[in-house]
């Protein structure tokens, strides 16, 4: 009876886990147009300029930025539950510099609410970054 609870417990434990990922990539999946930005040791929110539009494209593992309509940089990412600078186990995005000169691992927590992306970097005095999910079926 025991062994059957143990394998009960273990094999729920492991569905859990991995519906968390899914459930992490599924939703963050699509265009997201970049809104707003704040922080830095004023925790200052700073417009987006009218004449420039960032997005953002994440596939299944790989994160796409453009600008104005061009490719900037191609990473790949992967979701951590990690404990968080700002207190609590929170979800993060880890991406990863695909270019020699920059070999270090980006780590932001992450929320969405509807159709809103806050990326928030793991860093004092860093910034967050809000998005909008762009609706391709608009277009």
């Amino acid at each position: 009876m025991k062994k059957l609870f143990l394998l009960i417990a273990v094999v729920l434990f492991c569905s859990c886990s991995n519906d968390d990922k899914d459930s992490s990539q599924n939703e963050i999946k699509g265009k997201w147009k970049l809104t707003n930005t704040s922080g830095g040791i004023t925790g200052t929110s700073y417009p987006i300029p009218a004449n420039q539009e960032t997005v953002l494209e994440f596939s299944e593992n790989t994160l796409k930025t453009y600008i104005n309509g061009t490719l900037l940089n191609t990473q790949t990412y992967s979701f951590q539950i990690k404990k968080s600078i700002f207190g609590g186990v929170r979800k993060m995005i880890v991406t990863q510099s695909n270019s020699i000169a920059n070999d270090i691992n980006r780590v932001q927590s992450f929320n969405i609410l509807g159709d809103k992306l806050s990326l928030r970097d793991e860093c004092f005095d860093c910034y967050t970054a809000e998005y909008t999910r762009i609706n391709l079926a608009a277009f």
